[in-house]
């Protein structure tokens, strides 16, 4: 899903926010130190930004947008290779954005105050169910996928396993898989989940 372009000094500042408010959370995370590592000051944050809160909503909204950015069209796939091409983007989309696990955490320390405002967070979101959905109705049409499954469950299934892969990988791994390459690691977890979400949905054949 594309973005709309920013300017580069505030996509700039936005990229840094993410980064401190993901390290430090809401409370931890210190203008100062945004501005530091961005080409403006700390008037500039505010003047564009209104407060720290300010800032770290629009971070948390430019989070999501970044991790859902160049989502691929799925509909010339047949329905059970796009589910799984989908699901590989999804795990892909994760790992490549632990910052946005880390944002993801810490706004649900606070009760997911700031997203329950954010109106463009939840289009967003809502307009991510939509793409399982499209494949399960072109599935389901077909007969190849199960006529009971929700969208929203496979939508849940796919981002809650791999959020936990990316926000647990590092305790899992010295539990158990400690020497394992990291790697290797997350291509077989990617593997597993496909393979789940597939036998989730795939229909019994009479």
């Amino acid at each position: 899903m594309d973005r709309l372009p920013l300017n580069p000094v505030v996509e700039d500042i936005l990229t840094m926010a993410v980064s401190e408010f993901a390290a430090h959370g809401l409370a931890g995370a210190r203008v100062d130190a945004i501005a530091a590592r961005t080409r403006t000051s700390k008037r500039m944050l505010y003047y564009h930004f209104g407060s720290k809160e300010g800032l770290y909503a629009a971070a948390l909204d430019h989070a999501f947008r970044v991790v859902r950015h160049a989502e691929p069209d799925y509909d010339a796939l047949p329905p059970m290779e796009a589910l799984r091409a989908w699901t590989g983007f999804v795990f892909d989309a994760h790992l490549r954005h632990p910052e946005f696990v880390r944002m993801v955490m810490g706004e649900n320390l606070v009760g997911g105050r700031f997203l329950r405002e954010a109106d463009g967070i939840q289009k967003l979101n809502r307009a991510g169910v939509e793409v399982p959905a499209r494949i399960l109705r072109r599935g389901q049409a077909e007969g190849s996928m199960r006529a009971d499954v929700r969208a929203i469950d496979v939508y849940t299934n796919v981002i809650g396993l791999s959020f936990y892969f990316v926000s647990n990988r590092h305790t899992f791994s010295a539990i158990f898989e400690p020497g394992k390459d990291p790697q290797q690691a997350a291509d077989e977890r990617k593997h597993v989940i496909i393979d789940t979400i597939e036998r989730q949905v795939t229909a019994c054949q009479p």
